[in-house]
């Protein structure tokens, strides 16, 4: 007979006594393998991330580069459109008020 301290469980079809103290130490195994599973998956999502974050720096370099090039090949349309911008801009705060 199980006494208070004890658990039943089914395995094979068989019950087995195994006491709270086993019981916990393999909930705290269980436990701890979820962990290290969420662990791995989140060392893969951050290597992801740090991955994408270095080819979005080099696009965002390669754009910059052609927004340069632009601007040395046509400066005055540049500012053109810098001052349309600017305008349009401004229009559409005043008629926030």
């Amino acid at each position: 007979m199980a006494t208070p301290a004890s658990v039943k469980s089914n395995e094979n079809g068989k019950l087995d006594d195994i006491s709270m103290a086993e019981a916990i130490a393999q909930f705290k195994e269980a436990t701890s393998s979820i962990y290290d599973a969420v662990g791995s998956i989140g060392s893969a999502t951050a290597a992801n991330a740090k991955v994408r974050l270095s080819e979005g720096k080099v696009r965002a370099m390669e754009l910059e580069e052609k927004a340069e090039a632009v601007v040395r090949e046509k400066p005055l349309v540049t500012v053109g459109i810098a001052f349309a911008a600017g305008c349009l801009v401004a229009y559409l705060l005043q008629r926030r008020h």
